[in-house]
């Protein structure tokens, strides 16, 4: 990674540490670059100001996870090897990006203008057709390989379980999770499972396919 690029991403993740803890509107641009060890000046060279720095965070953490989720349905695979692929990915990204989920929550409290649009951008320009994941399960549900059921309250239900964990997991470790926690890989990696035969034994005809 030559200099630039380092610099570039040093800022974007301490401006990520700073959004999370004080909001978008509670955030100084003074205090990002402090903790980035640059000037203040160079910051607004690079980004010109909060509010660009702000969507370019986002926009960088969620464009190329969301494209290599998508890329999923590019593969010829079965409805059940995607709905598995799916929860195993972006169980993955969440883990890989413990930061990201607080911070577009952060960002939804704080009215998600700005998340909206920026997804509206990735959409159009990554063609990411939300159509393409819902005309996918339909097809499945015609074929009789799902259940009858709304495709969208399907997705929603996916992304709600794989999301929790990470979202909840202070609260859970001294509530659900107080006795035998010991082992926090080995058990997202069980959750990865686990989703997908609760989800499997709702959907497929014949329920559990384990």
């Amino acid at each position: 990674m030559d200099k630039l690029h380092a610099t570039e991403e040093l800022i974007l993740q301490s401006a990520m540490q700073v959004f999370i803890e004080k909001g978008r509107h509670g955030a100084r641009m003074q205090e990002i670059a402090d903790r980035a060890g640059i000037n203040k000046a160079l910051l607004h060279y690079y980004y010109r100001s909060k509010d660009n720095l702000y969507a370019t965070v986002i926009e960088k953490s969620l464009g190329k996870n969301i494209s290599d989720v998508m890329k999923i349905l590019d593969k010829n695979l079965s409805v059940e090897e995607i709905i598995r692929s799916f929860i195993r990915d972006y169980i993955e990204i969440l883990r890989n990006n413990p930061k990201l989920p607080l911070f577009i929550l952060r960002e939804i409290g704080e009215g998600g203008e700005i998340v909206s649009s920026v997804l509206n951008r990735l959409v159009q320009r990554k063609d990411i057709v939300p159509r393409k994941v819902l005309d996918t399960i339909q097809r499945a549900i015609d074929r009789g390989e799902i259940v009858p059921l709304d495709p969208r309250q399907l997705i929603i239900t996916i992304l709600g379980a794989c999301l929790f964990f990470f979202i909840g997991e202070p609260l859970l470790k001294i509530t659900l999770l107080k006795e035998g926690f010991t082992d926090r890989d080995r058990f997202i990696e069980e959750r990865k499972e686990a989703i997908f035969n609760i989800i499997a034994y709702g959907i497929f005809p014949g329920g559990d396919r384990t």
